[in-house]
This record gives C-alpha cells, sequence and structure tokens, in this order.
C-alpha cells in the first residue's frame, strides 16, 4: 500500500474540516437575521469555507502526482502545515468577525479591526502560498507514467500562473478605499446570483475569481488534453493556449472592474 505523505494528508483533513462548518453555517443564517453590506453575515464565511476548501483539496490531489522524495520531504511538509493552518485560523477569524456583525474585509472602524485586517492579509499570502511552490515544482519534475505531460505543464502553469494574477490583483484591492467596488452602489445586495458580485458597477472580485481557479482550470485542462491527444506536443499546444487565453481573461475582467463596469448588469 502507498504510504499516504504528509502534505496531501494536511490539506486533504484541513479541507474536510472547513466543509464540516457548511451545516452550522446554513443553520445560523436561518435564525440570525444580521446582516453586513445589505446581506446576511454569514454569506461572507460560507463562501470562504467553500473556496478554501477547493483550494486545499486541489493541492492535495495534485500534489500525488510528484515525486515520492518531493511529497516526503520536510520542505514540503512545513509548507502544508503553515498553509493549512493559515486557512483555519482565516477562516476562524471571517467567522468570529461575522458572529460579531462586522465586516471581515476591508475593516478599519477600529484599531481591532484594522489589526485584524492586516493578519487576515498575511494569512491569505500563507494560504496561497504552496501554489507557487508547488507550480515551480511541476515545472521542473521530468515527466513520467503518472504526471503526463500535459497535466504537468497545466499544473506548473495553473499553480504559477494563479499565484502571481492572485496575488497582483488581492493586493490591489486591499489597498482600495472603497473595497472590492469600483463606482456604483457599494453593496453586496442584488448581486449575481451565487457569487455576488455587484451588477451596477466594477467588482474586483470577479477578476481575483478567475485569477485564483486558473489553479484549478489549467490542471483540468491539461489532464483531458492528455487523454484526447496522442501526442506531447498536441497536449502541451492546447494547455499554452488555455493558459494565454486564461490570463488574457482575467486581465480583461481586471480593467473591466476597475473602468467600473459589471461584469453582467
Amino acid at each position: 500500500m502507498k504510504r499516504f505523505y504528509f502534505p496531501e494528508r494536511v490539506w486533504l483533513q484541513s479541507a474536510f474540516l472547513l466543509l464540516a462548518a457548511i451545516p452550522a453555517t446554513l443553520v445560523a443564517m436561518e435564525f440570525d437575521p444580521r446582516t453586513v453590506n445589505d446581506i446576511n453575515i454569514w454569506i461572507k464565511p460560507l463562501k470562504f469555507y467553500i473556496s478554501t476548501a477547493l483550494h486545499l483539496a486541489t493541492l492535495a490531489l495534485l500534489v500525488r502526482f510528484l515525486p515520492d522524495r518531493a511529497r516526503g520531504g520536510k520542505a514540503l511538509a512545513i509548507v502544508a502545515a503553515v498553509s493549512a493552518f493559515a486557512a483555519l485560523a482565516e477562516i476562524a477569524i471571517i467567522a468570529a468577525q461575522s458572529a460579531r456583525g462586522v465586516a471581515s474585509h476591508f475593516n478599519n472602524a477600529t484599531q481591532f479591526d484594522a489589526v485584524i485586517y492586516i493578519f487576515m492579509g498575511l494569512g491569505a499570502l500563507l494560504i496561497i502560498m504552496p501554489a507557487i511552490v508547488l507550480g515551480v515544482w511541476f515545472l521542473r519534475t521530468p515527466v513520467t507514467d503518472k504526471l503526463t505531460p500535459g497535466l504537468k505543464l497545466g499544473a506548473g502553469l495553473g499553480f504559477t500562473l494563479g499565484f502571481i494574477l492572485t496575488l497582483g490583483i488581492a493586493g490591489y484591492m486591499a489597498q482600495q478605499p472603497t473595497g472590492h467596488w469600483v463606482d456604483g452602489t457599494p453593496t453586496d445586495a442584488g448581486g449575481l446570483p451565487l457569487f455576488g458580485w455587484s451588477r451596477e458597477g466594477g467588482d474586483l472580485r470577479v477578476p481575483h475569481f478567475f485569477a485564483t481557479h486558473l489553479m484549478q482550470a489549467l490542471p483540468l485542462v491539461g489532464y483531458a488534453a492528455d487523454k484526447m491527444f496522442g501526442s506531447a506536443g498536441a497536449a502541451k499546444r492546447v494547455v499554452w493556449i488555455a493558459a494565454g487565453l486564461g490570463v488574457a481573461l482575467t486581465i480583461g475582467l481586471f480593467v473591466q472592474a476597475l473602468n467600473g463596469q459589471a461584469f453582467i448588469g
């Protein structure tokens, strides 16, 4: 039986812990009518439970395609432990702020809230840190029977480009006095169903979403390309095209948001 290495175990278990909090949050939404930015205070924690769990599960799944010496090494174990702890702490802070009835993001109303927001920024950086580590590792790892050419390139580019774009967009968004809104009414009420993005003006959460989910999209494209095409060259070309389109789309949506235009009006 193959050994279940520490990085994938800690990421997967952390993802399950976040998903386990969803039922209690749904109950809280039902009985707690308080709002922040004109929507129920428990909606934000719920979104972060799902998105962070997906990110951690992606790390856990894809790290299994790396060689055993990388998966079992001390360096990756430290990266996994730090990022998993940061993820759980970040979500705990978001939930605690919601329980207080205040915003967790873009909240400088008091010195306490401002300090909390700074710590959340550091936590967010630690959560996505494994992406750049794994991205470089995938790009440098030779192709094997398990790590096929399209998957190798898709994971390498997905993690690397996703990290760079997410860091840039999130960093810019965090510095804005109006938060993620650009023009329009600063409210989450009446936002795009499921996502909550503004339909009246620009919303920086849109490019942030597409940047982050390159980490899932490009590995899937690479895996599918390996299955569909017989040659490594064809699979890699598909991944490069998908990566170019993904980056162009993300940058285009960032420019759209900066111009105060809604993703979907």
